[in-house]
């Protein structure tokens, strides 16, 4: 089943927890809403109201308001006295945020964001997004899953098999005497 994403103010979430009983989550909540509104409609995307007469039914010919460009310079916000949070932030991906081309690893992506240390933003998510599609399929997920297990803020290439090359040990009996001697 598809699942959508939705931002609600924290007085629709108010009334959307208070409308949850036991075994009716938000998403029950939401998808009978939906059912109930899908039943009224005549065709997709026309409202429609009951004529006076009782049998006619009449289209509701509302213009809809067009929405202003965000100015003010305020980032994620609609006016200075209303300040949306950036998505990043949260500990929790939203499925509108997992890049098409990275869907291989997105469990994986997730459980990183959501257990790393340091800062959760846009700029942040950004780097790390382009630093897997840079690697192959297999070091992403061995790139990721160490992340995740070690809770770093950001992912690291893998070391190759066998890790850093191992300086030899210096024979200096060998090197003193190929030394000339004064």
């Amino acid at each position: 089943m598809p699942s959508v994403s939705l931002r609600l103010t924290d007085a629709q979430v108010s009334w959307l927890d208070a409308q949850t009983r036991q075994f009716r989550n938000r998403s029950d909540v939401l998808r009978d809403l939906i059912d109930l509104q899908m039943r009224s409609l005549d065709s997709p995307g026309t409202l429609i109201k009951p004529s006076p007469e009782g049998g006619k039914v009449l289209s509701l010919k509302t213009p809809i308001p067009k929405e202003s460009p965000i100015s003010n310079n305020i980032p994620f916000g609609g006016s200075k006295g209303e300040e949306k949070r950036d998505p990043y932030e949260k500990k929790t991906l939203g499925d509108d945020l997992i890049p098409n081309d990275l869907l291989d690893c997105d469990q994986l992506l997730r459980e990183f964001w959501s257990v790393k240390k340091g800062v959760r933003s846009e700029r942040v998510f950004h780097r790390v997004i382009n630093k897997l599609r840079e690697w192959t399929p297999a070091v992403r997920r061995s790139a990721l899953e160490a992340a995740a297990n070690a809770g770093w803020p950001d992912v690291y290439e893998p070391r190759q098999p066998g890790g850093r090359q191992q300086q030899q040990a210096t024979d200096w009996d060998a090197l003193e005497k190929s030394l000339p001697k004064f």
